[in-house]
């Protein structure tokens, strides 16, 4: 894999994990089937952004924050644009998941979290059927359940009960900007930590918040230059909605 793709795979497999099975039936995490299909897209030129790298070498603030905590430039524009795609596919033109169906998924999920020795089967007459007893395959089922409900379950459904035509939901920008934090902020914890360095733009700042607060801004997903100037709009932001459940789906069904 080019090294240019670092930054993306790392937010990428912890966004959207791909499992595989080896010879003896373990599974295993592999790289994330969603980071190969940004690379392949942009490589193949298939993705247009709104975005530029001009822009983004020439934004002093970010590119001082990012080379003090000892980041690639490079590498970071590669994972600004994944985040970019990312956040446009699941907010833009998407769809809502059925409640009901949603609340079954939820459901299953918490009693298989709240229950590790039940058993997961799927059974139809009496000679037909299969049963889940592997602790590690009910964890990972779990997991997946509890992580990616609405996006587990469009992918899994056979019938889909909401048409193609369906898909006109924009999402506001408080979604945006909250997808753009889980993605961005455990990548940037691996770095150097803050310190108490002004904020001020015309300085560096090493506040991790801030630099994504500047990082939305530059997105687009708000015009509200007080994100360039302090963390607590962003922050606000990250409080009211980095818990609430997600229901929607985009045209990939992710």
């Amino acid at each position: 894999m080019n090294p240019l793709y670092d930054y993306v795979f790392e937010i990428a497999n912890r966004m959207y994990p791909t499992w595989d099975t080896d010879i003896n039936g373990e599974q295993y995490q592999t790289d994330s089937f969603r980071g190969w299909d940004f690379v392949h897209q942009l490589e193949d030129e298939r993705l247009e952004f709104s975005i530029t790298k001009e822009r983004y070498l020439e934004n002093a603030p970010i590119i001082r924050s990012l080379r003090a905590m000892g980041l690639d430039t490079e590498k970071f524009w590669m994972a600004m644009l994944f985040v970019y795609d990312v956040v446009r596919e699941r907010t833009e033109n998407v769809q809502q998941v059925p409640t009901s169906v949603f609340e079954e998924f939820r459901a299953f999920a918490r009693y298989l979290q709240e229950n590790p020795d039940a058993k997961v089967r799927a059974w139809q007459g009496r000679e037909h059927g299969v049963t889940l007893e592997s602790y590690l395959a009910k964890r990972v089922l779990g997991k997946l359940l509890a992580d990616n409900m609405a996006e587990l379950y469009a992918n899994l459904s056979n019938v889909r009960s909401f048409g193609m035509d369906g898909f006109s939901v924009n999402l506001k920008s408080c979604y945006k900007i909250t997808l753009a934090i889980k993605c961005f902020l455990p990548l940037l914890e691996q770095f150097k930590e803050e310190d108490n360095r002004s904020t001020n733009p015309s300085k560096v700042s090493y506040n991790r918040m801030l630099l994504i607060s500047r990082i939305v801004y530059f997105f687009g997903y708000t015009d509200n230059p007080k994100f360039l100037d302090s963390d607590e709009g962003i922050k606000g932001i990250w409080t009211s909605y980095k818990d609430r459940e997600w229901t929607t789906i985009g045209k990939n069904f992710r």
